[in-house]
């Protein structure tokens, strides 16, 4: 398939208008435009009066070889061949696994890192010192209008992460020619997203929707094998000196005093995790804090 992008037309337009932009961009009869999708549809609202949808197309036509051909000679930046955005895994479990990695926090970051664990095979147990969303969502609702805290089940701690009571917007500045953002979304559309996050600019999910697919996730890794505890807080980490003097990893010590033993352990705390990170400071770990950012709104 071609990829066209930045393909411009007004906010009103028809589904034949749009059709007839494609033939009219590529040159070609509309006999050849034998398909396309929507791959990104945005607005532009810089002229009040002249409000414009920006499209990117993945079109299908018999030429398609004899117009790239033509872009490249032209240099035309805005034709080119569809990118592969399939996610590719990069392992796949062995038959016997010895010990099953551990991911700590259940955020954005802990969710997905869980879930393409246990997508490869690896069952991870997923340890979350906060509660599940459903209990969460009533600590935080209890906050909000009762000012009562609860130190480990807030807006900070808790399944789904400090995201899942701001809107669910989902989108970022970082390059990602890897097309990994795209995962993220399918993922949340198999969870019961609306499918128009695939292709709107800048799209959100709403608090309400999220709480139910976070659920669906969870129900999803652990249909895979995989294992999440709620209320385990992580506070040391067991590390082990070989002769040689190198530390290795071998797992966690729960607030509880269990200690579970692992070689591969997910750090996904979030930024509230203050007590979690002074254990890795005083544990040698290098620490950096990173570019404050503010943001505001104007009415």
């Amino acid at each position: 398939m071609l990829r066209i992008t930045d393909l411009k037309l007004p906010l009103d337009h028809t589904d034949a208008a749009l059709s007839a932009a494609i033939v009219a961009r590529l040159g070609i009869a509309a006999t050849e435009l034998t398909g396309y999708r929507i791959a990104k549809r945005s607005y532009d609202a810089r002229k009040r009066g002249a409000i414009v949808l920006i499209y990117a197309l993945d079109v299908d036509t018999p030429r398609q070889a004899e117009l790239l051909q033509r872009a490249r000679e032209n240099a035309d930046s805005k034709l080119h061949p569809t990118p592969d955005t399939t996610y590719a895994f990069v392992a796949k479990a062995p038959p016997q696994l010895p010990l099953r990695p551990l991911v700590i926090g259940m955020g954005p970051c802990g969710l997905f890192a869980g879930l393409v664990l246990a997508q490869m095979g690896f069952r991870p147990i997923i340890l979350e010192r906060g509660k599940a969303v459903r209990e969460r969502t009533k600590d935080t609702w209890g906050l909000w209008r009762g000012k009562v805290l609860t130190p480990e089940s807030n807006v900070q701690f808790g399944e789904g992460g400090a995201g899942t009571f701001s809107d669910g917007k989902l989108y970022s500045q970082i390059s990602d020619k890897q097309h990994y953002g795209r995962k993220v979304l399918t993922e949340f559309v198999a969870a019961g997203a609306p499918e128009e996050i695939l292709t709107v600019s800048k799209p959100h999910i709403g608090t309400f929707r999220l709480v139910s697919m976070v659920e669906k996730m969870r129900a999803t890794i652990e249909s895979l094998g995989g294992e999440i505890r709620f209320g385990q807080r992580v506070d040391d980490l067991l590390v082990e000196t070989d002769a040689a003097g190198t530390r290795h990893l071998r797992g966690v010590a729960l607030a509880s005093g269990e200690q579970i033993r692992a070689d591969h352990v997910v750090l996904a705390l979030g930024h509230s995790a203050r007590d979690t990170f002074a254990m890795l400071h005083a544990r040698g770990v290098y620490l950096e804090a990173k570019p404050f950012s503010l943001g505001f709104r104007i009415e």
